[in-house]
C-alpha cells in the first residue's frame, strides 16, 4: 500500500481577537476541511507576547501582536504546523520572538523559521502523523535587517530572530540611462565617497561586470527597462540544505516562505521567489508554501511539485489591535490620541485606499494536496471568503465561500495560475488541478 498523506496550506493568521467555535456552516465546514487533513499549515503572523517587550522601529507595516490564547484557537481549528519567518516576528523585540516560540510549544505547534541563533531558525522541524512524518523548513525574504538570526561562533553567541532568504536586486537600463546615472553621481560627489569607502574595505566593490552603484541601488545595462531579482547564494544553499536533511529523515519536506517582494506586476512572483521554490524542489521539496503577499498568486506544477507562491490572509483582523506604539502611528502621519481601533478604522475605512478597498486581499484558497509516497496525485481548491465589506467585528474570519462568490474566487484562482501552465478546472464549489 502506497503511503498517503494530505496536506492542506493557509496563509498568514493575522489573528489579533479569540476564535471562537462559530455555529455558522461556512465556518464549520471550513474546519472539517482543516481538521480532516493529516497535515494542516498556517503561517503565524503576530507576535504572542500580548503586547509585551519592546516595540521596535522598523516594524514592517505595524508592530501586531495577540494573547497567547490565539494559538489555541488556531489549534481547535485543526492547525498542527506553523512557520514564524515573516516581518513581524521581531515587532517587540527578543523578548516577543522567544515568547511566540514558547507559546507555540506550549500549545503544541511544530514551528520552523525562528530560534535562539541562525542554526536553530533554520534547521527543520519535524511533525509526525499516523499518516507519516513530515519536515518543514521555514524563511521570509520580506523583514527589517536586524531581525535576522544571526549564527553563533565558538566565542560570541548568536541573535535571536527568523531564518532569512536574502535577495539581490538589480536595475536595468539602456546606455543613455547609466550614462546619467553616472554623471549624477560624479558631480553630486557620491562616487567619490563610494570609492573611498571601498578603497577602505567599508563596501564591497560590484560583483559584476558592468554592474554601478548609486543611491544604495545597483544598476546594469540590458535591452529592457525592468528589475532583476537573484536568490542571496548563502541562504540559498542553507535552505536548500535543510531541505535535503527534511527529505533524509521524513517521508515528505516542505518548505515555507514569507516573500512581499513582486515581479513585473503586483500578481507575478519576483524573480528570486521562483528560483528559490524551484531550488527547494530541487533539493527535496514535496510542496513551497508562499504567503506574504495578503493576496493570492498563482499555482505552479514544477517537476510535478506544486508551488503555491501566494495564499494570501487566511484570518485578517489587524483593525481590531488593542494598541498600538507611536512609531505606528507616526509612520502613518496620525494623530498619537486616537486608540488602536480609532488608527485602524481611519486607514483602512475613512481613507478609501489599502486593504480595506480592494476585495482581492479578502479572499483565498485552501488546498488540500494528497501525496501517495510523495508523489501529488490529487490537489483541490476550497474558496475562502473573509467577508470583504462586512462590518469590521465580524471581517477577518474564514469561512467557506459559496455560489457565485465562490466561482469568483476559484476563477480568480485559475486565472493566475494559468501563466505557469497550471490548469485549474472549477467544478461548483470546488476547483480541482488537473496533475
Amino acid at each position: 500500500m502506497p503511503r498517503r498523506i494530505t496536506v492542506t496550506a493557509a496563509g498568514d493568521a493575522l489573528i489579533t481577537t479569540r476564535m471562537p467555535e462559530y455555529p455558522d456552516a461556512g465556518f464549520q465546514d471550513l474546519c472539517g476541511l482543516i481538521r480532516g487533513a493529516d497535515v494542516a499549515f498556517i503561517n503565524m503572523e503576530m507576535v504572542l507576547s500580548n503586547y509585551e517587550g519592546v516595540p521596535v522601529v522598523e516594524a514592517g507595516g505595524g508592530n501586531a501582536s495577540a494573547h497567547p490564547a490565539v494559538a489555541l484557537d488556531l489549534m481547535r481549528m485543526g492547525f498542527n504546523l506553523t512557520a514564524y519567518a515573516n516581518n513581524h516576528t521581531l515587532n517587540y523585540g527578543e523578548y516577543g520572538c522567544l515568547k511566540t516560540l514558547e507559546v507555540l510549544a506550549e500549545y503544541g505547534f511544530t514551528c520552523a523559521g525562528a530560534g535562539r541563533h541562525l542554526a536553530e531558525a533554520r534547521r527543520p522541524v519535524y511533525l509526525d502523523t499516523a499518516a507519516g512524518r513530515v519536515g518543514l523548513m521555514g524563511c521570509a525574504s520580506t523583514f527589517a535587517n536586524g531581525h535576522r538570526a544571526g549564527a553563533q561562533k565558538h566565542d560570541t553567541q548568536g541573535r535571536p530572530g527568523l531564518n532569512p532568504q536574502r535577495f539581490e536586486t538589480l536595475f536595468v537600463v539602456d546606455q543613455e540611462h547609466m550614462d546619467a546615472i553616472k554623471r549624477i553621481s560624479e558631480r553630486t560627489g557620491v562616487a567619490e565617497r563610494q570609492q573611498h569607502a571601498i578603497d577602505a574595505g567599508w563596501l564591497k566593490p560590484p560583483k559584476r561586470e558592468g554592474e554601478y552603484h548609486f543611491a544604495e541601488r545597483a544598476f546594469i545595462v540590458g535591452e529592457e527597462f525592468g528589475i532583476r531579482t537573484e536568490a542571496h547564494e548563502k541562504d540559498l544553499e542553507g535552505n536548500a540544505a535543510s531541505i535535503r536533511q527534511a527529505a533524509a529523515v521524513s517521508h515528505l519536506a516542505l518548505a515555507s516562505i514569507h516573500a512581499h517582494e513582486q515581479g513585473k506586476g503586483q500578481e507575478d512572483p519576483a524573480d528570486f521567489l521562483v528560483q528559490f521554490a524551484h531550488a527547494m524542489i530541487d533539493a527535496g521539496a514535496g510542496m513551497v508554501i508562499g504567503h506574504g503577499h495578503h493576496a493570492m498568486r498563482g499555482l505552479e506544477l514544477y517537476k510535478g511539485k506544486p508551488i503555491f507562491y501566494s495564499l494570501g490572509d487566511f484570518i485578517f483582523q489587524v483593525e481590531l489591535m488593542r494598541q498600538a506604539p507611536s512609531d505606528d502611528y507616526e509612520g502613518l502621519g496620525v494623530d498619537t490620541a486616537l486608540d488602536a481601533g480609532q488608527l485602524f478604522n481611519q486607514l483602512f475605512n475613512e481613507s478609501k485606499a489599502g486593504f480595506g478597498s480592494d476585495r482581492k486581499y479578502w479572499e483565498t484558497v485552501l488546498p488540500i494536496c494528497v501525496f501517495e509516497d510523495g508523489e501529488l496525485v490529487e490537489l483541490t481548491l476550497y474558496p475562502v471568503t473573509l467577508g470583504f465589506g462586512e462590518p469590521l467585528p465580524d471581517r477577518g474570519i474564514p469561512r467557506l465561500a459559496t455560489g457565485a462568490l465562490a466561482g469568483e474566487i476559484l476563477t480568480t484562482f485559475a486565472n493566475l495560475s494559468a501563466p505557469f501552465g497550471t490548469t485549474v478546472e472549477v467544478d461548483g464549489p470546488v476547483g480541482r488541478v488537473r496533475l
